[in-house]
Parts: C-alpha cells; sequence; structure tokens
C-alpha cells in the first residue's frame, strides 16, 4: 500500500483548517454507527460525514447470476416518527430478525425497506388522486410503505401481501402507524404468494381498482411469477390500474419483465415517470425532496383489451 505523508506548512491559516478538519472528523467518529443490508447480501455502514452509505462487506459469490451492484442507498430516511405521509408518520418498527439463509426466500429481501418504496410512498403523496378513494392491493408488499401511504393518503380500503415471512414485520407496522386513526378502516394484511394467485384470489370478495409494486422484481426468476400474479388480479378486475416502481439492476430482467407484461396483456406501460432532474412531459412529479435517480421509474399498465 503507498504511504502518504503530509507536509505541514508553518502557516497559521493552514493549521486552523487543519484543526478544524480534525475537530469534525472527530464529531463523526463519535457517532452511534448505522448498518444495512442489501437485496445481494451487502453490508452498508452510514458515513455521517458525507451523509452517504458506504460499503463494508462484500457477499460471498455465488454461481448464479447476480443483479446488479447499488453503492449506495439514495434515501436517508428514519421510520421512527420522522418520516411522514400527508402528515401521519410512517412507523414501521424494529428490522425484523432474519431467518437463516437456508431457510429465506430470495434473501428475505421484504424485511428491509428499500429506495423504490420510499419514491412510491412519496410520488402518491405529490399525487394522491392515484390511490384516494380507489381500494389498493400491494403485492410484495415487504413492510408495507407503499400500502399505507395509501392508507394515510385516503385509499378506500388497502391490502398488503407478501409471502408468510413478512406478515408480521407488516402487522407490526399497521398496528403503530394507525394506532391514532381508529375511526379508519385498518390495512388488511394477507400472505399472497405470487405462484399461488388464483387460490387468493378466486374466493375474495374485492373490487380492486390499484395495484402497487415497489422495488419488487429483480431476479430472472422473479419476472414470470410477478407477471402472472398481476395477470390474475386483471383477470378478475380487468379495469385495475398496475403502478410499479422499478429500479435497474439488471437490463436483461427489466426487458423481460417488460416483455412478461406485453406477453401478459398488458403492453407496455401507458406512461412512464423517469427518475433523475429531467423534466417529464407528464403532469405526474416525484416528491421535490425525494426525486430518485436515473435507475429508479415508475411505470403505470393498465390491461389491453380488444379495440382499445
Amino acid at each position: 500500500m503507498r504511504r502518504c505523508r503530509l507536509l505541514l506548512l508553518a502557516t497559521e491559516p493552514l493549521r486552523g483548517a487543519l484543526a478544524e478538519a480534525t475537530s469534525s472528523w472527530a464529531s463523526c467518529a463519535m457517532v452511534e454507527p448505522r448498518r444495512r443490508r442489501t437485496k445481494d447480501g451487502r453490508s452498508f455502514l452510514f458515513d455521517p460525514c458525507s451523509n452517504a452509505w458506504r460499503l463494508e462487506a462484500e457477499p460471498l459469490a455465488e454461481p448464479s447470476e447476480a443483479p446488479l451492484a447499488l453503492p449506495w442507498s439514495q434515501f436517508n430516511v428514519s421510520f421512527h416518527g420522522d418520516f411522514r405521509i400527508g402528515g401521519i408518520p410512517m412507523l414501521l418498527g424494529d428490522d425484523p430478525q432474519r431467518r437463516p439463509k437456508d431457510h429465506q426466500d430470495h434473501a428475505d429481501t421484504g424485511s428491509s425497506i428499500w429506495d423504490g418504496a420510499v419514491a412510491l410512498a412519496k410520488v402518491l403523496e405529490q399525487q394522491p388522486f392515484l390511490v384516494r378513494g380507489r381500494e389498493v392491493l400491494e403485492l410484495g408488499a415487504g413492510r408495507g410503505l407503499s400500502g399505507l401511504a395509501a392508507w394515510a393518503l385516503g385509499a378506500r380500503k388497502v391490502q398488503l401481501t407478501d409471502l408468510p415471512y413478512a406478515v408480521e414485520a407488516m402487522e407490526i407496522a399497521v398496528q403503530l402507524t394507525c394506532a391514532g386513526h381508529k375511526e379508519w378502516p385498518k390495512p388488511e394484511v394477507a400472505e399472497l404468494d405470487w405462484l399461488k394467485a388464483e387460490e387468493f384470489f378466486e374466493n375474495r370478495d374485492t373490487d380492486l381498482d390499484v395495484i402497487l409494486a415497489a422495488d419488487v422484481v429483480w431476479l430472472m426468476d422473479l419476472v414470470e411469477p410477478l407477471a402472472d400474479a398481476i395477470a390474475t388480479v386483471a383477470k378478475y378486475h380487468p379495469k385495475v390500474e398496475v403502478l410499479v416502481v422499478h429500479q435497474t439492476r439488471s437490463a436483461n430482467v427489466e426487458l423481460a419483465f417488460l416483455k412478461a407484461m406485453e406477453t401478459c396483456s398488458f403492453g407496455q406501460p401507458i406512461w412512464t415517470l423517469p427518475g433523475g432532474p429531467a423534466e417529464s412531459h407528464l403532469e405526474l412529479r416525484w416528491h421535490e425532496d425525494f426525486v430518485p435517480d436515473q435507475r429508479i421509474k415508475l411505470w403505470c399498465f393498465k390491461l389491453q383489451t380488444e379495440g382499445a
């Protein structure tokens, strides 16, 4: 490793700057470290001095194709009262305990809160008409942030769904977030395996208007199950609107999902809200404080009917 030697010039301004930098570094070093894991198994440490997440540990290499790595989280938010939707704190509780790796489903990524869910929650706050007064289903809800945002913005009914391991954390989030609003109907929490979507919907009395999905398709083997589950919903609710926030990790996965949606008679998105600072031709906008980078976009799909 190359060693560098700092040559200190005997000038008062430089000494003052060095003392200030040393003091700032010492203050940052005293902050309690915060860690989080990403979907590909990486561990990140939050650096308060630069206000960014830094890579701490690489995951073990796996023989299967890995998604593109994400170097840091885009949004530094707290779900213990600071992050609000429509003035209501989104209280998601502590991070759930991870199961042993050999018992996990796709790394149990639903136990974490991802940038896509934050961006979707805030874009709904910016455009509440997307969910207000409507019946909403969130697929792959994880901790339930996007569905809870829809609830806070006046959705008529909300269902949060995911695999069994995520149900307890969703129930905790519902209890904490909705505690001060007992006059409003609480979101329903339910198990939904995308491979068994038909069983879920065949005996349910629902009148769905909107499907939400935030950052849920990141591996190739999730593409067809998600598209098929959405198609199953549309079979029972052909006018349903599908809002998908997607974060590009693998171009192949993204293209495969768009192709699968086309195969399921949804065609291409009827509109796309791209990430980044560029102006969109749509009237829709990201929340000004939560504009994602260009890896994230919001798609809207609707079932294509004959003659449409």
